[in-house]
């Protein structure tokens, strides 16, 4: 946060150092259901309400969009006038482990929004809109007295894709580099996404010690991570700039 609150203007004055702090009122209603002794169901509307909100007056820029890496630094002067507004439904439902199972269901249905001043009101950066998660496990006894074990957890997530501004252009090809339309922000919208993760494990237990070998593999289903546009210069156009990282990992683990 040092990089905006000691930001000069061009006389050397420090413009942000009176620079407050977001604040926020949550309203949450709660149903929570135990149905027996293995199954659970929550269900939770809310509304979250922002003010106080770091923007830059005149434009469409607030700190409710910031993004780790990318926004470093901001050079005009920043007022706490704007305002956010969430709110949505989170659906739970869960098997505990039983049986030798369990499975966790989880979605989300939700709006996220941001207004600077005056100006109406736009889609934030994280307004995906949806998210579904899927975790599930399974184990199975093995070996000569079923004193081994042998395991397989896995999570699907799918979700409302990334949201970005659209792209002038013209202006980018005149400069050949990305120029976005920052008249209405993040108005456009990628593709659904669809992640998985899976891990199988066999642990062998034996007298005061035991083994467990694992493999595990994030993103099985090979979703291409977005990192925003970047001006291809054979083409003379701008592309999305994606990639798929799919990370297998092999464990040892021995526990005395």
């Amino acid at each position: 946060m040092l990089n905006y609150y000691f930001v000069r203007s061009e006389t050397g004055e420090n413009i942000n150092k009176n620079l407050d702090f977001t604040h926020a009122a949550h309203f949450v209603l709660s149903y929570d259901w135990h149905i027996g002794t293995d199954y659970h169901l929550k269900i939770e509307p809310y509304i979250q309400h922002l003010y106080h909100v770091p923007v830059i007056p005149g434009s469409t820029y607030s700190f409710i969009n910031l993004k780790g890496n990318e926004d470093w630094f901001v050079a005009g002067k920043v007022e706490n006038e704007g305002q956010g507004r969430n709110y949505g439904l989170d659906v739970t439902f869960e098997k505990y482990m039983s049986e030798a199972y369990y499975f966790l269901l989880t979605g989300s249905l939700f709006s996220s929004r941001y207004k600077v001043t005056a100006n109406g009101w736009y889609n934030t950066r994280y307004n995906r809109n949806y998210v579904f998660n899927f975790l599930f496990g399974k184990e199975w006894m093995l070996g000569k007295n079923k004193q081994n074990l042998f395991g397989a957890n896995g999570k699907l997530s799918f979700q409302g894709g990334d949201r970005y501004s659209p792209i002038d252009e013209t202006a980018s090809v005149q400069k050949q580099d990305v120029f976005y339309n920052e008249q209405n922000p993040f108005s456009k919208q990628l593709s659904p996404a669809l992640l998985g993760h899976f891990t199988l494990s066999y642990k062998i237990n034996k007298y005061r010690k035991s083994h467990e070998f694992a493999l595990k593999v994030l993103n099985i289903t090979g979703y291409k991570e977005y990192y925003g546009h970047r001006y291809n210069f054979k083409s003379g156009s701008v592309d999305e700039e994606r990639e798929a990282i799919i990370i297998p990992n092999i464990s040892y683990k021995i526990e005395f």
